[in-house]
């Protein structure tokens, strides 16, 4: 992420969450990535939201998964200021400034990593995979959600004025030079043209013959 991201996201930081783009499109997103987590991941002892934000995605797995350990990096310090006012003093809260690109963990610390429209953001998107993939513990899963290059929004992505939108098949060849192998495609309509997409991703030992199979939808 830029500096000149991290001082926008720094200013918007306390009407982030309430201005439209938040009520609108973000909320519905994270909504659906606590109901496909849940339906993955019965009961992790640790999450990680990478570009945690203000923490509302990890309030959400706070009603979720009551018991579990919330770890969250973002690189703006306003940001995390509303997450730690939102979140409290909890000792299973655990927020830090950092990227994506150099997770301050443990490898294999997760059952469950998140990241949230934070993705095209990233300075190095293969270097945040080959982390996440690191810190995932055995059997883990990682989800993401971002908007992708899909249609006319494929045009778009060569100008990319915020950030690097990707297109699904860019996507799928960083995650397996990372080492995680992708699940499945799940598309979500949010206002008008405008959609998203949940990239379910695990790390590679988890080969087995129950896995979701491969839609690519749109």
């Amino acid at each position: 992420m830029t500096d000149r991201d991290i001082d926008s996201f720094n200013a918007r930081a306390d009407r982030y969450d309430t201005d439209l783009m938040g009520r609108r499109f973000h909320r519905p997103i994270q909504q659906a990535m606590v109901r496909i987590a849940a339906s993955i991941e019965a009961s992790p002892r640790a999450i990680l939201d990478v570009g945690c934000g203000t923490g509302s995605v990890l309030a959400l797995f706070s009603a979720q998964y009551p018991e579990a350990e919330l770890c969250g990096v973002d690189p703006a310090v306003g940001m995390l200021r509303v997450a730690r006012a939102r979140l409290g003093n909890s000792p299973r809260v655990d927020l830090r400034n950092a990227n994506a690109e150099a997770l301050p963990f443990d490898d294999r610390s997760f059952e469950l990593v998140v990241s949230s429209n934070s993705f095209h953001h990233w300075a190095s998107q293969v270097a945040g995979f080959e982390e996440i993939d690191r810190v995932l513990a055995p059997g883990g899963h990682f989800i993401l959600t971002d908007p992708f290059a899909v249609g006319w929004r494929k045009w778009g992505a060569r100008i990319r004025p915020h950030g690097r939108m990707c297109t699904k098949s860019e996507v799928e060849t960083m995650l397996a030079a990372a080492g995680l192998e992708l699940l499945r495609w799940e598309r979500v309509s949010i206002v008008g043209p405008l959609a998203s997409y949940f990239v379910v991703a695990a790390a590679p030992d988890l080969a087995s013959t129950t896995r979701a199979p491969l839609s690519m939808p749109g």
